[in-house]
C-alpha cells in the first residue's frame, strides 16, 4: 500500500467522548457501544477535518481487559467505524486499528512470558484482519520489548502495513527506560511502515525528541501529540497546527493528535499542510546496533569480546569494559541457555554477538531478545535460515 506523505492521522477520542458525557473511569468501548451516534459524529468530524486513517475505537479492548467479550467488542466497534467510513470517506479514507498496551507485564517484573504477550496480540490482530482492517496500528506503548511482540503479531498474521509508536517522556525515553532513537530504529528495522511517538507531551515539548527520532528513522516518522501538557491550558487548534508545522519540518509525515485535540485541530493541520515541508529521509550509512536501552552506532569494524558461555557472561557482565570492546561475544548451546541469557538481557546494555550451531536456539535468541542480535561468522547455518534471521528478525550477521 502507497500512501502520500505528510499522512493525516485523527485526534483524540477519550477526551471528546469525556466532553460527550462519558465518565471518566468508564471503559470507553462500553461508552462507545451504548452511544454510537457519539462517535459516528466524533468519526464524521474528523474526515470531514481532512484526516485519512481513522481508526476503530479499540484502544484497550483485548483478551487480558475484556476476556471472552474482546473479539465481540472488536468487531462491534471496527463494524461501526466501517460504516462511518463507508457513509462519509468517499472512498478516500483507511480504517486502522488502535492496539494499546495489553496489560501484562513481562519476567521479572511480571509473571507474562514472551508466549503470554505475544498470543494477547494475536487473538486482536486475527479480529482485525477478519473484519477488514487497512492498517494495523499500535500506539502509547511504554515497553519497548512488548511493542515489539506487537509487531511480531501483526506481520507474522498479516501483509497489512504496521503503524508502530510509543510513548515518551520529555528526555526521550519510556516508562521502561528505552529511548526513542532505539525505539524508531529497532521497530524500523523489523517491519514497520511509520514508527514513532505518541502522547505524554504537546507539540512543542515534543520537538526534541522527533529530532532524535529522525536521526535513527529508516521509515516514516509517526508523530501524535496531546494538545499541550497543560490540560487547563490546551493549545488552540490554530497553535497546535503551527507546532505541527515544526514537527513535519523535522521529519514527522504520519501525523495528527492525541488526547484533548479535536476535529478543529485537526482541520487546522489540514489548511496548514500544503506550506509545510516535510524533511525527507536519508538512508543510514553506518551500521545500527539496539540492545533494549540504546542505539549504537558502528562506522567501523565491530570488536568482539573474548568468548564468554552464559554463565560466564552474566557473572562478568557488569565489569564488562564497553570503551576496549564494541560486543559481548557469548557461546550458546541449548534452549535452556538461551532462557537462561534472555531472563537476564533486562540487567545490562551490552550489544550480544551470538555463536550457536542450533538453529533452533538461534532463532529462540533472535525471536525474543529485545534489539537486533549479531550472529558470528562461526555459526553454521544454511543460507535460508541466515534470511530467516536476518529478514525477519533484524538480526546482523558479523
Amino acid at each position: 500500500m502507497n500512501f502520500s506523505y505528510p499522512l493525516l492521522l485523527d485526534g483524540a477520542t477519550g477526551s471528546n467522548l469525556i466532553a460527550a458525557g462519558m465518565n471518566p473511569g468508564e471503559r470507553t468501548a462500553d461508552f462507545i457501544l451504548s452511544h454510537p451516534d457519539i462517535m459516528t459524529d466524533l468519526q464524521r468530524r474528523y474526515i470531514e477535518a481532512g484526516a485519512v486513517v481513522i481508526p476503530a475505537p479499540t484502544f484497550g479492548v483485548n483478551p487480558t481487559k475484556f476476556g471472552a467479550e474482546y473479539a465481540d467488542t472488536l468487531r462491534k466497534l471496527m463494524s461501526l467505524t466501517r460504516n462511518t467510513v463507508e457513509k462519509y470517506g468517499n472512498g478516500k479514507v483507511l480504517i486502522s486499528s488502535d492496539i494499546s498496551p495489553c496489560g501484562l507485564f513481562a519476567e521479572p517484573m511480571g509473571t507474562a512470558s514472551f508466549d503470554d504477550i505475544y498470543n494477547d496480540f494475536a487473538a486482536q490482530v486475527k479480529v482485525f484482519v477478519e473484519e477488514g482492517v487497512d492498517i494495523l496500528t499500535f500506539m502509547t506503548m511504554y515497553s519497548l520489548y512488548e511493542s515489539r511482540i506487537a509487531l511480531l503479531a501483526c506481520k507474522e498474521l498479516s501483509d497489512k502495513p504496521i503503524f508502530a509508536s510509543v510513548t515518551v517522556d520529555q528526555k526521550g525515553k519510556t516508562m521502561t527506560g528505552s529511548d526513542i532513537q532505539t525505539c524508531v530504529s529497532l521497530l524500523g528495522s523489523l517491519g514497520a511502515s511509520a514508527a514513532g511517538l505518541n502522547c505524554s507531551t504537546g507539540p512543542l515539548d515534543m520537538i526534541s525528541n522527533i529530532k532524535a527520532a529522525f536521526s535513527a528513522a529508516k521509515v516514516p516518522l509517526y508523530c501524535k501529540p496531546n494538545a499541550g501538557t497543560d490540560v487547563d491550558n490546551y493549545l488552540s487548534p490554530s497553535a497546535f497546527a503551527e507546532a505541527m508545522k515544526l514537527l513535519i519540518s523535522e521529519g514527522a509525515s504520519v501525523i495528527g493528535g492525541c488526547c484533548g485535540t479535536s476535529p478543529e485541530h485537526i482541520a487546522a493541520i489540514s489548511q496548514i499542510l500544503p506550506s509545510c515541508n516535510m524533511k525527507q529521509l536519508e538512508k543510514k550509512e553506518s551500521l545500527a546496533v539496539c540492545t533494549e536501552k540504546t542505539l549504537r552506532e558502528f562506522n567501523g569494524r565491530i570488536d568482539l569480546s573474548p568468548v564468554y558461555d552464559v554463565d560466564g557472561f552474566l557473572e562478568d557482565c557488569f565489569d564488562f569494559d564497553s570503551d576496549e570492546y564494541s560486543a559481548a561475544h557469548i557461546e550458546i548451546s541449548s534452549v535452556a541457555e538461551a532462557k537462561q541469557l534472555l531472563s537476564s538481557c533486562y540487567m545490562f546494555d551490552i550489544p550480544l554477538a551470538i555463536t550457536c550451531d542450533d538453529y533452533a536456539v538461534a532463532e529462540k535468541m533472535a525471536r525474543e531478545y529485545c534489539g537486533n542480535l549479531m550472529f558470528t561468522d562461526r555459526c553454521d547455518f544454511e543460507p535460508e535460515q541466515k534470511y530467516c534471521l536476518e529478514s525477519h528478525y533484524a538480526s546482523i550477521f558479523i
